[in-house]
């Protein structure tokens, strides 16, 4: 395990200005960087067609789709408000290793967007990301997903990526709903473990109250990242820019099991309880697997079109 690099105040306030401005420009909301612990819902706007593009990017079930049954180990609601569900055991360790095997030879550098602009920022997102092809498994995989929410209308599962963390590897502090409006956003997201082999790589979500019960130590880090400060000076992953891990909740990596949440309210405005971020990883490597639901008011496929029930 390397040693952790000190870090100067200078670097530090680079650091969080850029991790700023890209979260910005992004399109979450400015307060939520300056002020963030501000409890303000941000209203979007009413109305907001999808772009090809965003249409595009939804994978359609198919309605002669058969999966095995896949039962979870354990569901468990942390929050109502915003709902956060974990879940244990959402895929099985054969499907985990075999969605790793279909994303190995798609993985690229993760890029993040500003004012309309794919960048690389390693400040902001270090990791590798995977479009993956739409396998039977996959397809099951969306389909699990769909279920669990069950079945919501004109919500759509985005097609899915896989994200791998080596060493150093991170994603700061953000929001999934950037762009949420009444009428379309992205209204769910699940953060399932494929890989965990590695120390370091938590979840964080900061302005999530942490549970009672000793229970959820399985689960969540209960006294802080007690086997990262055994490695490391205390307050390096404050220096890195991030919020101090006491704070919140960190959900540990581990294989198979996924994290669900809420992002948005039925009024468009989006829950700032979901700002998150993926901790720096000490060591081995993580790899994530990214299910986003997109809700597009009145959209109707067009294979539904053409066969209507």
């Amino acid at each position: 395990m390397r040693s952790p690099v000190s870090v100067s105040l200078g670097s530090l306030m680079q650091y969080i200005f850029l991790a700023g401005v890209g979260v910005f420009l992004a399109g979450a909301p400015l307060l939520s960087v300056v002020m963030p612990n501000s409890s303000i819902a941000f209203q979007r706007s009413e109305t907001s067609p999808a772009t090809t593009e965003k249409l595009e990017s939804l994978a359609y079930p198919d309605a002669s789709l058969e999966c095995a049954d896949h039962r979870a180990k354990g569901v468990y609601i942390l929050s109502r408000e915003p709902l956060v569900v974990y879940i244990e055991g959402f895929v099985g360790e054969e499907e985990a290793q075999e969605i790793v095997k279909l994303s190995e030879p798609h993985f690229t550098p993760a890029t993040v967007w500003t004012a309309g602009h794919e960048t690389l920022n390693p400040l902001i997102r270090h990791s590798e990301k995977a479009p993956l092809p739409r396998s039977h498994l996959v397809q099951c995989i969306e389909e699990r997903a769909r279920r669990f929410q069950g079945w919501r209308p004109h919500t759509f599962i985005e097609k899915l990526w896989s994200q791998r963390y080596g060493v150093g590897g991170h994603y700061t502090y953000h929001y999934d709903w950037s762009s949420a409006t009444r009428s379309s956003g992205r209204v769910s997201s699940f953060m399932v473990y494929l890989e965990a082999n590695c120390t370091g790589g938590g979840t964080h979500f900061p302005r999530l109250g942490k549970p009672v019960g000793k229970e959820w130590c399985s689960f969540i880090e209960c006294d802080g990242l007690q086997s990262e400060e055994e490695t490391m000076e205390k307050g390096t992953m404050e220096s890195e820019g991030y919020a101090r891990v006491k704070d919140g909740i960190v959900f540990k990596a581990i294989t198979g099991n996924a994290i669900y949440w809420e992002n948005m309210r039925a009024d468009g405005t989006g829950y700032l309880e979901s700002w998150h971020a993926g901790l720096p990883v000490r060591s081995g490597v993580k790899i994530g697997l990214n299910i986003w639901s997109f809700y597009q008011d009145g959209h109707v496929p067009e294979a539904d079109r053409a066969n209507p029930e």
